[in-house]
């Protein structure tokens, strides 16, 4: 059965007990309000999130809630501290995933050229599609399939990786912008291709390999912007598989664009893995395009259409080779949206998906309900 909704495709392995999970509900609670002293603005920030998702298709229904709050303080001189903590709960099991996607520090400075270092457990680095991860900032239901369905096996007895997943790794992030673009590079502890969790039991997490990323961005002018970035490290150590016989690195290229004008936007990415496997290299690719329409003060409608290509293991004659043919994921998803307040919106949206392999897509109807607060 094929998930529609950006929460519920998250990975079930990482549950956590109800300790962790009671920390990171508290910390979702908004604090008493900060007093402003003369015109100083507070230094604390809080804004949360609370999505309903539910789906139907041929094999049935299924359905989630997820809330987090993204907290942040400012110490001053640039200096600032930011945590989203996040919880799950999906009704194919009945368990509750608690996460802290976000907790680092920054800093940040200068004029012509601004300066900002990121350093703890920090937002990715790569791509694009990570930023939808937040319901009310993406315009659909489903979120992009590269972040959560595993690609068919490229290694056998080795792991099953998305396109590009979603991440929050422990790391350091720097970056330089100005009026017309933007570079930066990161050192990070985990592959984009194989994600780490806070809470996880320590057999579902991969062990750490370190990646390096480089990217940037132009912007000629206002509401259009071009960026790309490239990410090289292990995504396999050596002795985790059987065919790991030494550690196996992997390249991952992105390049995105984003073009707002008025009421309308429209959003690309397109992405390439080069991964290195007993046998030599195996190259995974994929693209989305995605766009919203703002039609009055409270009705949108959205789209997006996608599609991943990647090689899978259909013979294996012998230990050193493999018969691979390639195997194409689509999607299209339609969206349309009414906000009921400020803080409220519902979404109804239809999805059709043909998974790897598969001959027939599925057609899945969905709704969500999203309720969102800046509380100061």
């Amino acid at each position: 059965m094929n998930v529609s909704t950006g929460s519920a495709q998250r990975p079930s392995s990482q549950y956590c007990g109800p300790g962790c999970l009671a920390v990171v509900i508290l910390s979702m609670m908004p604090a008493p309000a900060v007093v402003a002293q003369g015109s100083q603005p507070s230094r604390l920030a809080i804004d949360t999130v609370i999505g309903v998702d539910g789906t139907a298709n041929a094999a049935g229904t299924t359905g989630s809630i997820s809330a987090d709050a993204l907290v942040s303080y400012d110490f001053g001189r640039g200096v600032q501290f930011v945590a989203r903590p996040f919880v799950q709960r999906l009704s194919a099991t009945g368990e509750w995933n608690a996460q802290v996607w976000l907790a680092a520090f920054s800093i940040e400075g200068g004029e012509n050229v601004a300066f900002r270092v990121d350093a703890g457990i920090i937002p990715s680095p790569v791509g694009m599609a990570n930023l939808l991860l937040r319901p009310h900032t993406n315009p659909t239901i489903a979120l992009p399939a590269s972040l959560f369905s595993a690609l068919p096996l490229v290694e056998i007895g080795g792991p099953r990786t998305p396109l590009l997943g979603a991440i929050y790794p422990l790391g350091v992030s720097t970056t330089l912008s100005a009026l017309h673009w933007d570079v930066r590079a990161s050192i990070i502890d985990t592959s984009p291709l194989r994600p780490r969790r806070v809470f996880a039991r320590e057999f579902t997490n991969p062990p750490r390999l370190r990646n390096v990323v480089v990217g940037g961005g132009l912007t000629p002018f206002v509401g259009v912007r071009v960026g790309g970035s490239v990410t090289r490290g292990d995504w396999q150590h050596e002795g985790e598989s059987a065919a790991a016989d030494q550690d196996r690195p992997a390249t991952i290229a992105t390049i995105e664009a984003d073009l707002a004008y008025r009421r309308s936007r429209v959003q690309a990415e397109w992405t390439r893995d080069v991964l290195s496997v007993r046998t030599g290299t195996v190259i995974a690719r994929g693209w989305f395009v995605q766009g919203l329409q703002t039609l009055s003060p409270r009705w949108f409608v959205a789209g997006r259409v996608e599609a991943i290509s990647s090689p899978a293991i259909v013979s294996a004659p012998d230990r050193d080779s493999v018969v691979r043919q390639r195997r194409t994921l689509r999607g299209l998803e339609t969206t349309v949206g009414f906000r009921l307040s400020t803080d409220l919106t519902l979404r109804t949206s239809y999805r059709m998906r043909r998974a790897f392999g598969q001959v027939e897509a599925d057609h899945i109807a969905a709704a969500s309900l999203v309720w969102w607060r800046r509380w100061w």
